[in-house]
């Protein structure tokens, strides 16, 4: 019963908008299909990485410290605001190709984003403190495989439905303004998430 509490918690949370919804927009109307999956894959090895932390218990010692959540957040705004700009950048400029190329590949795009998306890293948080699992029970090493898996097959089927055919033609027509308006708002996300993090904002 717990299990399926859990699993539904994670659902609704993956599907929720945030900085990895975000990403996987652009990514799949203004690179396609396959580069959607790769960052999709990113994603749910970020999510990964979450489990593992939060389980093995290294996530609650960063939780406990004002300071690490405090740069976590400056961390995943920055880099928000990193990957928006850079996409006009990268409109424009051809030489910023051989600085940024770490950050062309698709797979990493979803993974750092993840990594630093703090609404997953405060979701493994407080759902691993509730279950309390023991880190070498069957159970944690079955969470730790189903909450990446899903969270790849949701992003893998979000970014299907964004590319199939009978979108294509709408979304060739606009995919210069797709692209804008997905970098404007991925760059405006992470400037929100700084000023929230700075000043309190919301």
């Amino acid at each position: 019963m717990i299990f399926f509490s859990a699993a539904l918690a994670h659902l609704l949370a993956v599907m929720s908008p945030g900085p990895d919804t975000a990403i996987i927009f652009h990514q799949s109307l203004a690179k396609g299909r396959a580069q959607g999956i790769l960052t999709a894959l990113g994603i749910g090895f970020g999510i990964f990485i979450h489990c593992f932390f939060a389980i093995s218990g290294i996530s609650l010692l960063i939780y406990n410290s004002e300071e690490a959540k405090f740069f976590i957040k400056c961390l995943g705004a920055l880099y928000l605001l990193y990957l928006g700009i850079s996409f006009f950048i990268s409109k424009k400029s051809s030489k910023s190709d051989e600085v940024k190329v770490l950050f062309k590949n698709p797979f990493i795009i979803g993974l750092v984003t993840n990594i630093l998306n703090v609404k997953a890293f405060l979701f493994t948080v407080s759902l691993f403190s509730f279950i309390n699992l023991d880190s070498s029970s069957l159970m944690s090493i079955i969470y730790l495989l189903y909450f990446p898996l899903i969270t790849a097959a949701w992003f893998s089927f979000v970014t299907y439905a964004l590319t199939h055919h009978s979108m294509g033609d709408i979304f060739n027509k606009h995919s210069d303004n797709i692209q804008f308006a997905s970098s404007a708002f991925i760059a405006g996300l992470g400037l929100l998430i700084l000023l929230q993090t700075l000043y309190g904002l919301l």
